[in-house]
């Protein structure tokens, strides 16, 4: 209703009754553009480039230019370029004009706040400034405009102030270089060519020194790295104005304000990131493909969670959500071939997706686009895949994504949609694969450290998600790839994990070739010397690897954690091994003692390997100290092929090829999963799907 009477006010009575305007409530993430006359209040999501119209009538007949944020006070102040006075802004963007005096007669378009001191530019007029602090004590006082320079050689239609270093920043129109100003005297400083060039009518930094551009002519949003961490490549001269948004705002007349010290990412809104390795382009920081979601359009059964910026392995939704992914491969990648591609998608929308063919870490070499804007209908797609005949025998990254936009990159950000990165085995020269538990999920392991006692018997003590990827070829296996995560570590003892390869000689492993990776680094391969059998320890501590601030990791319902350590195990084959004698997956993944560690008063001193834990019915390796088999409540019998159980067949180990949710703390796994007992006790033939959260007791078990 105070809208609606303003418009009929004398401007004088409008100043008075405009006095008390509302500031902002706290510092916004939004970007806020100002176009048009009379003007229209945009509030712009700058990853992603979605823009909503916030206000649409300021109160003034009148174009608005050269505003600014002040986060002193909170308010947005601007230039009304139809009257010449200065007006600022509250939440509710109706303007209030000020008093100043001292204003020249020419018309001012660029503008920003700093240190509540409003600074305005004019191209050969030159930079001015004004005090906003009378303002505090009284919202009617008379402000002085003042003149630091006469000297403004840069044709700039906006700029503003970087929140780290306090000076201003703008883009030359005519040759797109990127020019600094100093808030004291005016001088302008050369830092280097940004390689755009056009009307940059709106420009905003970030709490992290990044400096967003809007250009008028086609509203794409370009990002240039300011910050302290690029200081080296400024000083040089290397400022590459970046691609941000394609499909921005576009307008002949663009303004643009911010409070610079808010995190660019938009509380308010829903945003789907990737899970590639950031080679690919992946994190915010990096340019990473974001789709803010639009209550419509997605891939899968089930629209995709807020996130505040990409996940890198370990940690990726795609994994955590293997049902909702929307994408899955019919067929194999086997090159110089067809493959089958099946795509779930929500509604109509148009896809575009890349495969990192020669693996090496990108998708921007020749022939990786494998979809463009690829028409999609509401449901099922089956679309063809033409695999690159080059490409490696390899395990490798594909990224798919879905959007009511066209014209996406690998990178980017997008107004609709979803984002799909998955890793993808390539197989080259008449290789097959075959994997456990499947191509993209991961089963579970748990371990329970008190062997060959039970203690709590919460089967936490040690929970590693688990896959493999085997390549065969002319019936043999050349290359078995192992990934893990690592899920909860419940134990006050310390434990190692390690994989056997049961009946298979370390020299049968081609070492030069072979490789362990942890969190994407280059770690030590592991392979375990001294023995008869191929053993590699992927760590001899897993609860250092747990990265945990709390008493334990992952397993108390009262502090949630991220996954911090995962690892991929590369173990090839050279001419490969016969399948007759290939031990079968999963291997023989097991715990074992960590190095000088104590297990309690009941074992020995710092067994090490000596002590180890395997899944049920699997025999030790050739380290283990077979005396201690009988000891305590286990109930192993060598001779009769039991091990590693109790009485009651309880075993210290559990896989599940599934997806589990462990017991939380202090939880015994049959207080947790009831049905385990008769499952135990049945020699595995009933309850079978006793794991299943459906049959889980209520609130017994760790939520991630």
């Amino acid at each position: 209703m105070l809208k609606s009477s303003l418009c009929f006010l004398p401007l004088s009575l409008l100043t008075v009754s405009m006095a008390n305007a509302t500031a902002f409530d706290s510092c916004p993430s939004k970007a806020y553009l100002f176009q048009s006359k009379p003007v229209q209040v945009y509030g712009v999501n700058l990853v992603t480039g979605s823009t909503t119209l916030l206000q649409n009538d300021t109160g003034l007949n009148a174009n608005i230019n050269g505003v600014g944020f002040n986060f002193d006070d909170r308010y947005i102040y601007g230039y009304n370029t139809t009257h010449k006075q200065i007006v600022r802004l509250g939440q509710d963007f109706i303007a209030e004009t000020l008093n100043v005096t001292g204003l020249p007669d020419h018309t001012f378009f660029v503008g920003d706040v700093y240190n509540h001191t409003y600074y305005l530019y004019r191209h050969k007029k030159g930079l001015f400034k004004i005090d906003l602090s009378p303002l505090d004590s009284d919202p009617s006082a008379t402000l002085v405009i003042e003149q630091i320079s006469s000297s403004a050689n840069v044709n700039l239609t906006d700029f503003a102030v970087h929140p780290g270093d306090g000076m201003l920043y703008g883009i030359d129109n005519g040759s797109g270089w990127l020019y600094q100003f100093d808030l004291n005297t005016g001088n302008e400083t050369f830092i280097g060519d940004t390689g755009e060039k056009g009307t940059f009518g709106a420009g905003y930094f970030d709490v992290d020194g990044n400096y967003y551009v809007s250009r008028n002519q086609d509203g794409k949003i370009y990002r240039i790295d300011l910050s302290s961490a690029n200081a080296a490549n400024i000083n040089a001269g290397i400022v590459p104005a970046v691609e941000f948004v394609t499909n921005g705002p576009s307008s002949n007349q663009n303004d643009g304000a911010r409070c610079a010290n808010a995190p660019v990412i938009d509380e308010d809104t829903i945003i789907d990131f990737g899970d590639a390795p950031d080679s690919y382009q992946t994190l915010l920081v990096s340019n990473g493909p974001r789709h803010e979601f639009d209550g419509e359009t997605w891939l899968g059964a089930a629209p995709p969670d807020g996130e505040i910026d990409g996940h890198l392995p370990p940690e990726s939704d795609e994994d955590n959500e293997p049902t909702s992914k929307g994408v899955h491969f019919v067929t194999g990648l086997e090159t110089g071939m067809i493959a089958k591609v099946l795509v779930e998608a929500s509604t109509t929308g148009y896809l575009s997706a890349w495969i990192d063919w020669n693996a090496d870490g990108d998708f921007t070499d020749d022939g990786e686009q494998v979809f463009t804007d690829q028409a999609l209908d509401a449901g099922d797609n089956l679309l063809d895949v033409l695999v690159d005949i080059d490409a490696p025998t390899s395990t490798t990254w594909a990224r798919f994504r879905f959007s009511q936009e066209t014209n996406l990159s690998p990178f980017g950000g997008s107004t609709s949609g979803e984002v799909v990165d998955m890793a993808v085995t390539v197989l080259n020269d008449g290789a097959t694969a075959r994997y456990f538990p499947n191509e993209t999920g991961y089963a579970t392991l748990a371990y329970e450290d008190n062997w060959p006692y039970k203690a709590d018997y919460d089967m936490n003590d040690a929970v590693i998600k688990y896959r493999i990827t085997e390549i065969l070829k002319d019936g043999k296996v050349i290359r078995s790839q192992i990934d893990g995560r690592l899920a909860a570590v419940g134990a006050d003892y310390r434990s190692g994990f390690g994989i056997r390869l049961e009946g298979v000689a370390p020299s049968a492993i081609n070492t030069a070739a072979s490789f362990q990776n942890h969190n994407q680094a280059s770690s030590e391969l592991g392979l375990e010397g001294g023995r008869s059998e191929a053993i590699f320890i992927i760590t001899d501590d897993l609860s250092s690897k747990a990265n945990s601030n709390c008493r334990y990791y992952r397993t108390l319902l009262d502090c949630k954690e991220d996954e911090t350590f995962s690892f991929r195990l590369n173990i090839e084959l050279g001419s490969g091994i016969a399948l007759s004698a290939w031990p079968d997956m999963p291997y023989d993944p097991f715990i074992f003692a960590s190095p000088n560690q104590s297990r309690g008063a009941s074992i020995s001193d710092n067994p090490g390997r000596s002590w180890e834990v395997h899944l049920p019915d699997q025999a030790p390796t050739e380290a283990f100290d077979a005396s201690t088999f009988k000891t305590g409540v286990d109930d192993s019998d060598p001779d009769s092929g039991k091990y590693f159980k109790t009485a009651d067949n309880h075993p210290w180990a559990l896989l599940i090829t599934d997806d589990w949710t462990w017991p939380k703390e202090y939880t015994n796994l049959v207080t947790a999963y009831p049905k385990f007992a008769e499952y135990a006790a049945s020699g595995g033939d009933n309850e079978t799907n006793w794991f299943l959260a459906e049959n889980a007791a209520d609130n017994q078990c760790y939520e991630p």
